[in-house]
């Protein structure tokens, strides 16, 4: 009876031994991944492309512009992504900060007709990643921010159109609302 029960408590021993390797071993791929993943957005994030980013800078010290955003018209299929660059110049003769806030503005389907009130709003603003922390912009200089774009593929084909403003910490309007236009195919 006492060989019984060592084998037992030795059985039981080892199975949580391989228990506790299994779940440490779990647990570490759910990190990588995790990190993987939050690493990824950042990458996307931060990346706009050089025409976009000469566009920008041709917008803002050349031209004066106090808020930009060229090439504001893209189609994207379902299931992927686009990314607008929206410029800021500080005009206002001090250091300020800036907000960016994104709202969608229309939605047409594939016949034109408006279908805004058949869409959840809070799904397509989901699309959206964006800085929409406050932004320090020194006088004089700019700042060019990635708006990333990402369609599910369970979603209506048309165009929706969005709204781009930028405030001063105060919640003042700066520079015109700047309309970009999301074709869905």
């Amino acid at each position: 009876m006492c060989i019984m029960n060592k084998n037992g408590a030795l059985d039981l021993s080892i199975n949580m031994l391989i228990i506790v390797i299994i779940s440490i071993v779990i647990l570490s791929s759910g990190i990588v991944l995790m990190y993987q993943f939050i690493s990824g957005a950042e990458e996307i994030k931060t990346s706009l492309d050089q025409k976009t980013n000469e566009e920008l800078e041709r917008l803002l010290v050349n031209q004066g512009e106090r808020v930009a955003l060229p090439l504001h018209i893209a189609d994207v299929s379902r299931g992927d992504t686009h990314i607008f660059g929206l410029g800021i110049l500080n005009t206002l003769g001090i250091n300020q900060e800036f907000l960016i806030t994104i709202e969608l503005r229309r939605v047409s389907d594939e016949t034109e007709h408006e279908i805004t009130d058949k869409i959840n709003k809070a799904e397509v603003q989901e699309w959206l990643l964006y800085n929409s922390q406050p932004i320090f912009i020194a006088e004089g200089n700019n700042v060019k921010e990635p708006i990333l774009v990402s369609v599910p593929k369970n979603v209506v084909t048309g165009q929706y159109i969005f709204i781009a403003k930028v405030r001063t910490a105060l919640g003042n309007d700066y520079g015109n609302p700047q309309q970009f236009y999301v074709n869905v195919r």
